[in-house]
C-alpha cells in the first residue's frame, strides 16, 4: 500500500463488489447499495470510502451523477459478494479530489477572496487548490485566487474567518455572502 491508497498494487486484477447498508445522518432509514470499493481515505478526522456504483441483481441500472462517497462510521453492514470487478485503470484519486477547493464535488468555479490580519497569515501558509495564486495587497492583506467545486463548503470556510475575509469575485458569491451575513445578523435581533 503506497500512501494509504488501495489500488491495483494491493487489489491485483479483480476485486469484489460489496453490498453496503448505509445510514446517512438525516435519513430515517438506511439504504442498501452495491458498490465497487476504490479507496478508503481520511479527511478531517473521518474515514471515507470512495466507490463506484455497481449493478444490483434484478434492478435496472441507472448511471449515477457522481460516485458514492461513504463515511465509514455510517456503514451499518458490508457484505462482499461473489461478483468480481476489475479495478478501473482510469481511476485517479488525486484527479477527483485534489484539483480544487472542496470535498463535495459540484461544478468548478473560480473565486477571489481577500484576507487580513491573522487570517491572511493562516491562508498564505497553506495550499487550498493546486492552481491557487496569492497576491500580497499590503503588509497585512492578501488576495487568494483559486478554483472551488463546493459552494456550501466555500461559504462555510469564508464565514469561519469572520471580518478577516471578504469575497471579491464572482459576483454571485458576493451576493450570496451578503445574504448569509444579513440572515445571520437577523438571528440576533431583539437580544434573543
Amino acid at each position: 500500500m503506497v500512501g494509504g491508497q488501495i489500488g491495483p498494487s494491493v487489489l491485483p486484477y479483480c476485486s469484489k463488489i460489496c453490498r453496503v447498508t448505509y445510514q446517512a445522518v438525516l435519513q430515517k432509514q438506511a439504504k442498501t447499495y452495491h458498490v465497487k470499493p476504490l479507496k478508503i481515505f481520511s479527511y478531517r478526522d473521518t474515514l471515507y470510502l470512495h466507490a463506484r456504483k455497481a449493478r444490483e441483481p434484478g434492478k435496472v441500472y441507472k448511471e449515477p451523477d457522481f460516485d458514492p462517497l461513504l463515511a465509514i462510521h455510517r456503514l451499518k453492514k458490508v457484505k462482499m459478494t461473489d461478483t468480481g470487478f476489475e479495478y478501473p485503470p482510469d481511476y485517479d484519486f488525486e484527479e477527483v479530489f485534489d484539483k480544487n477547493f472542496g470535498f463535495i464535488k459540484d461544478d468548478q468555479f473560480d473565486t477571489e477572496v481577500e484576507f487580513t490580519g491573522w487570517a491572511a497569515q493562516y491562508v498564505a501558509e497553506r495550499i487550498w487548490s493546486p492552481n491557487q495564486q496569492i497576491t500580497r495587497m499590503d503588509e497585512d492583506k492578501i488576495r487568494l485566487t483559486f478554483s472551488a467545486a463546493s459552494r456550501v463548503e466555500l461559504i462555510a470556510w469564508i464565514l469561519s474567518f469572520g471580518e478577516e475575509a471578504k469575497v471579491v469575485n464572482p459576483d454571485w458569491l458576493v451576493t450570496e455572502m451578503k445574504k448569509k451575513l444579513k440572515d445571520t445578523a437577523g438571528l440576533y435581533k431583539n437580544g434573543s
